[in-house]
């Protein structure tokens, strides 16, 4: 929706742009900072991406980001909280003896417990 100018709205104190004005200036203004890394999983059919928290798994650094994987145990022995890692398997320790007990080959394929896979300091 376009919102037309009108001599008031340009006037100095009124609040009809100030907002606008203000967030466009902030925008401008800011330092460019690259894009954070994210890890890109799959699970159930959703695609997700979560950001990395060191020395935090995947399961609680994505529950905590309001992204709500499925998971029951937080063990690693159920199964529930599986993903595929669809971009960023370097941000996330390697597969470890729990996960590859559970999944099997399914590892080969970037098939990981979110419960266990844990993010790597950078």
């Amino acid at each position: 929706m376009i919102k037309k100018l009108t001599i008031s709205s340009l006037k100095p104190g009124s609040t009809a742009n100030t907002a606008n004005f203000n967030q466009k200036e902030k925008s401008k203004s800011a330092p460019f900072q690259p894009a954070k890394k994210q890890l890109e999983i799959e699970q159930h059919g959703s695609n997700y991406k979560v950001n990395p928290v060191h020395n935090v798994t995947v399961l609680d650094s994505a529950l905590n980001q309001k992204i709500n994987l499925a998971y029951k145990c937080k063990k690693g022995t159920c199964g529930k909280c599986q993903i595929k890692v669809l971009k960023g398997d370097t941000l996330i320790t390697s597969v470890n003896d729990r996960e590859q007990k559970k999944l099997r080959e399914k590892t080969n394929d970037g098939y990981r417990l979110a419960c266990q896979a844990v993010f790597k300091e950078r």
